[in-house]
């Protein structure tokens, strides 16, 4: 087991499951509505259905809950209302039309902060789910401020349990490894993130023309290029690199991120 697997949440003080339970019954018809033209368009909930569903779960905490008060007003921030439905979502005593609501609800919260890394590991006719959406998550280690990206199962907690990882694996020290980390589609919450980035490093480069020249083999293909017209009885007088054209087709299968003042490059 990863030590960022979710887990079943401990007891929140208050919690309902009846009040939520009898909430569904009265807008299940209204929620299904929406989630099935969300479905049938390939796209989020919208507003409305959002709203309603935090209205429903906000029902398991009360009118005080982030969850309610977004339901009232849309108003509420994104870590306050997560750590809220993430502590349902994750108990032992959700069942498995709750969960779905909230991976509907959870996404469309996702999208509404534009939070997501832009990949998401899904296939788009079925049910969003909330573990196969990495959302961008700023954390502070030592004096960098980096941002990660994390499964939007995560809750607060299990990100600053995240953040004490980093400090331990000196990320702060380390720009290769902030670089990795800063990828869209690199999981901090892996379980192993520096077997991850060992697995995934190439090297550093001094600027894009350098690595590219190597990624790209230039130096082989401009042999290949002298030894072909060599053959030929033909002159080449220079031989000039489109470093852009090349780093496209390099760009198939590496990642190449300029930080820092330097170029690290990954397998993609």
């Amino acid at each position: 087991m990863s030590e960022f697997e979710p887990r079943p949440a401990a007891e929140p003080e208050g919690i309902d499951w009846r009040r939520l339970e009898v909430a569904l019954g009265r807008f299940n018809d209204f929620i299904a509505s929406g989630i099935a033209q969300a479905r049938s368009e390939h796209r989020e909930i919208d507003s409305q259905t959002a709203r309603c569903i935090a209205h429903v779960l906000g029902r398991a905490y009360g009118r005080d809950s982030a969850l309610a008060t977004f339901g009232r007003t849309e108003e509420g921030g994104y870590p306050e209302l997560r750590d809220e439905y993430l502590d349902l979502y994750n108990h032992a005593n959700v069942d498995l039309v709750t969960k779905e609501l909230i991976d509907w609800l959870g996404t469309h919260f996702v999208e509404r902060e534009n939070a997501g890394s832009g990949r998401r590991f899904m296939n788009e006719h079925l049910p969003p789910k909330l573990e196969r959406i990495l959302v961008r998550t700023g954390v502070d280690v030592g004096d960098w401020h980096l941002t990660v990206h994390v499964p939007a199962i995560y809750n607060q907690a299990a990100i600053d349990e995240l953040t004490q990882t980093l400090a331990e694996l000196q990320v702060d020290q380390d720009p290769a490894l902030r670089a990795f980390l800063g990828l869209p589609d690199v999981n901090a919450m892996s379980g192993d993130i520096m077997q991850d980035f060992h697995d995934n490093y190439i090297g550093t480069f001094s600027d894009i023309e350098d690595a590219v020249t190597v990624m790209a083999e230039v130096d082989e293909i401009e042999r290949d290029i002298r030894d072909y017209a060599e053959q030929r009885h033909l002159f080449i007088d220079g031989i000039m690199p489109d470093y852009e054209a090349l780093r496209e087709v390099a760009e198939n299968g590496y990642e190449f991120v300029e930080s820092e003042g330097r170029v690290y490059v990954f397998y993609k």
